[in-house]
């Protein structure tokens, strides 16, 4: 849902910042009420009251309200499927040879899935959990978003598991903790590790580059792509954690062009890594090809949605998919490249689409 920020604080550090009293006003009005519908949140989210942008440049952000009904616009529900159901999608993109992460276990509490690694009973999960040749694992719900209910476990044994985040947890906690959150399944997964030639500059943790895809008769185009860089303290990347960073990418190059972390009064441009020290702008990603190749090759096995967000791990065993959201989170490419999603490539994606809802000239 749109970002809620305290208002009236925020309007105190925009009037402080710009030092101009509230010149800001017009085009906060403006952006209300123009083709991408943000909320008042949203305009401090995006800290559009500072620099300097044109009124133009300010409407072509686009807000979670018109986000919706643009993605709905352009993807068809029947094909929702692949998304939400990360299983689901798991069955596609190996029927579409594309590579991703290792299935160690897919528990299903209710027995209403049939897979090869199926446990649905609690006790069985429990003693795969007690195996230390099980580790590390990735566990995540099947029908989960935002990573919400993510256990990263880099190993265990006698009764107990090392959780990222929390420590030494027992086994039996950690399968109870799933079934409790389980409401499709859990899927456990092998934990990817990193490019060896992002393995200095990111500290050891996998991000995953987020590509905008528009697919059109001419086939999939790429329209915008950014690296989400997470922080060791974090289990995921993604932005919502605190201390991940965001950056934009060049997606002809794959160089790393802008990097930021936080939002509103908080957001602030970095060159180098909080942690590592290492120069991330600059920094040009490996398998880049690769990967771009492989999110068009992957889009093409979901014709019925017609925006795709994907998530590729560059890992060291080359680029990997990891999942696909229909339509998917525009706020990422607007805080990282620091402009609004409206190009005219989107516009005309957009009404190639059929949608009729106010857009930039």
């Amino acid at each position: 849902r749109p970002p809620e920020l305290p208002l009236a604080e925020a309007i105190r550090h925009a009037t402080r910042e710009t030092g101009s009293g509230t010149s800001w006003l017009k085009d906060f009005w403006g952006c209300l009420n123009g083709p991408g519908k943000l909320s008042a949140s949203e305009y401090f989210y995006y800290r559009l009251y500072a620099g300097e942008r044109s009124a133009d440049a300010t409407q072509r952000y686009v807000g979670k309200a018109a986000q919706a009904k643009m993605h709905r616009q352009c993807c068809d529900p029947k094909w929702f499927a692949a998304a939400l159901d990360k299983l689901h999608f798991l069955t596609v993109m190996h029927g579409a040879g594309v590579p991703v992460p290792h299935t160690v276990a897919v528990f299903d509490p209710k027995s209403t899935r049939d897979h090869p690694q199926l446990i649905s009973r609690i006790e069985a999960l429990e003693a795969l959990l007690e195996m230390p040749g099980s580790y590390p694992i990735f566990a995540k719900p099947i029908d989960g978003m935002y990573s919400i209910g993510a256990l990263a476990m880099t190993d265990g044994g006698n009764g107990w598991a090392h959780v990222r985040g929390a420590g030494q947890v027992p086994v039996s906690e950690i399968a109870a903790y799933m079934q409790r959150m389980s409401g499709e399944g859990y899927l456990l997964q092998r934990t990817l590790n990193p490019h060896p030639d992002l393995q200095t500059a990111m500290g050891g943790t996998v991000g995953t580059v987020r590509f905008l895809v528009l697919l059109g008769e001419d086939g999939p185009v790429i329209e915008s792509a950014v690296m989400k860089i997470p922080t060791d303290g974090n289990i995921a990347d993604n932005y919502w954690r605190t201390g991940n960073m965001l950056g934009a990418l060049d997606k002809e190059t794959g160089e790393i062009t802008r990097v930021v972390t936080g939002t509103g009064p908080a957001l602030r441009e970095l060159t180098h890594h909080p942690v590592t020290e290492a120069e991330l702008t600059g920094l040009k990603l490996p398998e880049w090809h690769v990967a771009s190749a492989l999110c068009r090759r992957a889009a093409m096995a979901l014709p019925g949605l017609r925006t795709q967000s994907w998530d590729i791990a560059l890992t060291n065993r080359g680029p990997v998919a990891i999942e696909v959201n229909w339509g998917g989170d525009l706020n990422l490419h607007q805080l990282a490249h620091g402009r609004g999603i409206l190009s005219p490539t989107m516009i005309a994606h957009l009404k190639r689409n059929g949608y009729t809802g106010k857009l930039p000239a």
